[in-house]
């Protein structure tokens, strides 16, 4: 991979700001020089993905000629694996525990490792990839742990940590690497915040690149890649290595070619690369279900701002628009009414039985709309997305409104919707129904659907009961002859038994 292949080892080759590299770089002379008084020697490096946090103390480090030892992340555990352990005896370790570990280790014993030659004061600790927490607890060990890293540790300390977008704030995950980054900083950690990479950083890099592969790539189509990949100078690096794969299998316009052509609205989506905007149907679903909202309604001092009734004010959303959600999910209508209908119930308060009533209003609404395409065999493309749309928009924002008392946060399976089963399975028995009618009656194949289901299935059904009725008579007569037969062999028996005796 280019991005290895090509990773900068010398300071100018960096593609960062000037002042963030300066700064940090600053920071690690003064403590390697001598452990100061009163001031951490931990480093909060913080930024969005991609920016170049990691590479630019590799590189400070190779130009002050100190080694980097870092926390490897262990090798995940498979199920397999685990079993083969227990059976041998052996206690499973989390990562959150090995890390737990290895924290407290270096703040008692400092690095003590066969491959790292010389003092310990040339030496710089880099964790770069901190244990996943999902839970509250998980999140309080943690952040324990690198507290106690901070104010005990004697040798210089890089924490990297990655800042998400800000669209997803209302996660968890999201809202403990921020409580983290201000705990760690308030406890005396030195934080400095890496920007995006510009893109004129990112084409000169991106430049340089095609020059050492000594590889041919118009200047459009490197502007292109800089702007679409939104500061992350990795996907920029990839996005290129992917386009010199087959350099000619897409042809990317000029930037006159681009204003005259009407059919490409947005350059990133007329791309073969740039970053996934993107949101899964589930991710999309618990937007909608968890329905997670601001705890202060803030109403602004407008003339044009009217007041609404109690009943119909609700707190500020912790996202996008619905509308915004739903064209990043690129889902049908169908199937997020079908998922919505059936998980919503578990996200309602028990007692809010109007919450309930007003929530399948809203999915009936949506129901009906999309009603409307089913039995058209001319189909207009540009009427069903509108209405596809719309339908979408109702059953979203339906379930937002209408979920005026939501259940507190916690984890929910989201369940397949059990129309699908039952739309399956009348589809098989309409094909049973009609391979049977072929079969038994071939002058009734002008019947349709209502007439087969009304009448021939349960005339059908009453023969085969009247049949298998008069089969089990039968067989119950010749059965009550056997068994005569059998008792008066039997009676003979015992006689000539008795008159032996």
């Amino acid at each position: 991979m280019w991005i290895d292949k090509h990773k900068p080892h010398f300071l100018e080759e960096l593609a960062v700001q000037k002042k963030k590299v300066e700064e940090v770089k600053t920071w690690f002379e003064e403590r390697l020089k001598a452990a100061m008084d009163g001031h951490s020697n931990v480093l909060l490096v913080a930024g969005p993905s991609g920016v170049g946090k990691t590479a630019t103390i590799h590189a400070i480090a190779s130009n002050l000629g100190v080694t980097i030892w870092e926390w490897t992340t262990p090798t995940p555990t498979v199920w397999p694996e685990h079993l083969h352990n227990s059976n041998s005896g052996l206690k499973y370790m989390s990562k959150l525990d090995e890390f737990e570990g290895f924290v407290e280790r270096v703040r008692k014993y400092g690095l003590t490792s066969p491959t790292l030659k010389g003092s310990q004061a040339s030496v710089i600790l880099l964790v770069d990839d901190l244990p996943v927490v999902n839970v509250r607890a998980a999140y309080g060990r943690l952040q324990r742990c690198l507290t106690l890293l901070v104010q005990l540790v004697c040798i210089p300390t890089a924490i990297v940590i990655t800042n998400y977008d800000k669209d997803d704030s209302a996660d968890f995950s999201t809202r403990c690497w921020e409580e983290l980054l201000l705990s760690l900083h308030s406890a005396g950690a030195y934080k400095v915040n890496f920007n995006p990479v510009t893109v004129n950083s990112i084409k000169k890099t991106l430049t340089a690149i095609c020059r050492k592969e000594q590889l041919e790539v118009g200047a459009d189509s490197i502007d292109l890649i800089a702007k679409a990949s939104g500061g992350d100078i990795r996907q920029a690096i990839n996005s290129l290595q992917y386009l010199c794969l087959k350099p000619h299998r897409r042809p990317i316009l000029s930037s006159k070619e681009r204003l005259d052509n009407t059919s490409c609205l947005d350059d990133v989506l007329c791309l073969p690369f740039g970053k996934d905007e993107t949101l899964s149907l589930f991710h999309a679903l618990g937007k909608f279900l968890h329905n997670k909202r601001e705890s202060v309604h803030t109403i602004a001092s407008d003339r044009d701002t009217f007041l609404l009734k109690e009943k119909f004010v609700r707190f500020p959303l912790k996202m996008d628009a619905p509308e915004v959600i739903l064209c990043q999910a690129h889902g049908q209508a169908t199937t997020l009414s079908d998922f919505l209908h059936e998980n919503v119930l578990d996200f309602l308060s028990e007692d809010a039985i109007d919450d309930a009533w007003l929530v399948a209003s809203y999915l009936s609404d949506s129901d009906f709309l999309l009603s409307s395409l089913s039995g058209h065999l001319s189909r207009d493309f540009g009427a069903e997305k509108i209405i596809q749309s719309a339908a979408a928009s109702v059953a979203a924002r339906g379930v937002l409104f209408g979920n005026a008392h939501p259940v507190p946060s916690r984890w929910h399976a989201i369940r397949r919707p059990k129309l699908w089963e039952v739309e399956q399975s009348s589809r098989r028995n309409k094909r049973q129904m009609f391979t049977q009618r072929g079969d038994l009656y071939n002058s009734l194949t002008t019947s349709n659907q209502i007439v087969m289901a009304t009448e021939f299935r349960p005339s059908l059904k009453w023969l085969g009961c009247r049949a298998s009725e008069s089969f089990q008579a039968d067989n119950m007569v010749e059965d009550d002859s056997d068994s005569t037969y059998l008792h008066e062999n039997k009676l003979d028996l015992s006689d000539d038994e008795i008159e032996d005796w």
